[in-house]
């Protein structure tokens, strides 16, 4: 990750001898600058939409106006909540030490910046800081796709990230009639949000409470794995297993919450409302881990039984839960399953396939 450092001081030696210091040290930063705290924010703002943010601030206090670095740490975090920022000054008698604490500065420095040993004292709680957001930044992804139960695990082998291939059995959800349900309510947006949001809420915890990883939200779609994390090589029956029991948990919670919800759309429309939750499962290797760019990170699945999963998800109707052959050859002996239509018209996987319902 490539990172962005904003240097704000109204003196310009100062500023540009805190510049070719950090650089000389850090040649891998990015390392921007600017005189006043107006310019300085309105160079936050710039950054964050060329989509390259700035990930830290290193501001003067004394600048236009005797508490201006108080300032540039208040609307830095108002702007963008995850830039850290570090406090210096030549002026201690200006300075609240806690204040600028309390207003969200990583740490202060209380030296004369044209002295070598605050510069030096810069550059440490500098690289700090960025470790620190590295770390938090890292901490909220991972939340976006694990149980925080399972935090633990992570921490004690990080190797489950990487990039690799795995058995692992793929899961796909969809809401039927949700465009129509988003048509017929279209001028109460809101009672389509308060409904996605509790739609995702239950998709998460189902997933979570069976050990899955979410994947990704996909419109009204769902993505999970099961078979990341604590994995047995019992060749993926628990996986599967696993991912039947989510699956089997979050159509019972679906149905419950749309029962409700229908009472209060009832309100709003005389139209039928007719939704279900669509489901497609399959057992199979891909390659899963973090796939990630400078500014972007994804935890995914990858490869083609991914997209046979979810072109089994597509034949899923009025709540049935499709299960590929794999995936019913893992789970055969715990559930009753029903045989359905062999398919032989999946879009670029040729061949016949089983299919199971439950």
């Amino acid at each position: 990750m490539i990172a962005r450092v904003l240097i704000i001081d109204d003196e310009k030696q100062n500023r540009e001898a805190l510049r070719l210091a950090l650089g000389d040290e850090n040649p891998e930063w990015q390392i921007l600058t600017a005189d006043n705290e107006e310019t300085g924010l309105d160079m936050l703002r710039a950054q964050i939409a060329a989509a390259e943010p700035v990930n830290l601030i290193l501001t003067d206090l004394v600048m236009k106006s005797e508490q201006g670095g108080m300032t540039v740490i208040q609307e830095a975090r108002r702007i963008d909540p995850l830039v850290m920022s570090i406090l210096f000054t030549a002026k201690e008698k200006n300075l609240d030490r806690y204040k600028a604490l309390d207003y969200g500065a990583f740490d202060v420095v209380e030296k004369n910046i044209r002295g070598t040993a605050a510069v030096t004292e810069i550059n440490v709680k500098a690289r700090a800081a960025l470790r620190y957001q590295e770390w938090s930044l890292r901490i909220n992804f991972l939340r976006r796709y694990f149980d925080p139960r399972v935090f633990e695990t992570i921490e004690r082998d990080q190797s489950v990230l990487d990039l690799s291939e795995r058995l692992v059995t793929i899961c796909f959800w969809d809401i039927r009639g949700f465009s129509l349900l988003c048509e017929i309510l279209k001028k109460h947006p809101t009672l389509i949000s308060g409904f996605t949001q509790d739609y995702c809420d239950i998709a998460a915890k189902s997933i979570f409470a069976h050990n899955g990883l979410l994947d990704k939200f996909i419109g009204d779609g769902v993505m999970a794995l099961f078979g990341v994390l604590n994995h047995k090589n019992d060749e993926g029956k628990l996986d599967a297993l696993a991912a039947i029991d989510a699956a089997l948990a979050f159509r019972s919670a679906f149905d419950q919450l749309r029962d409700n919800w229908i009472e209060k759309w009832s309100l709003y429309t005389p139209q039928k409302i007719d939704i279900s939750l669509g489901c497609g499962l399959h057992t199979g290797d891909a390659l899963v881990g973090n796939v990630g760019t400078s500014f972007r990170d994804q935890f995914t699945a990858l490869g083609p039984n991914v997209n046979f999963a979810a072109r089994l998800e597509g034949r899923s109707k009025n709540g049935l839960i499709i299960l590929s052959q794999s995936t019913e050859a893992r789970v055969r002996d715990r559930h009753k399953l029903t045989r359905e239509a062999d398919i032989d018209d999946i879009k670029n996987i040729p061949g016949i396939f089983k299919t199971f319902s439950l």
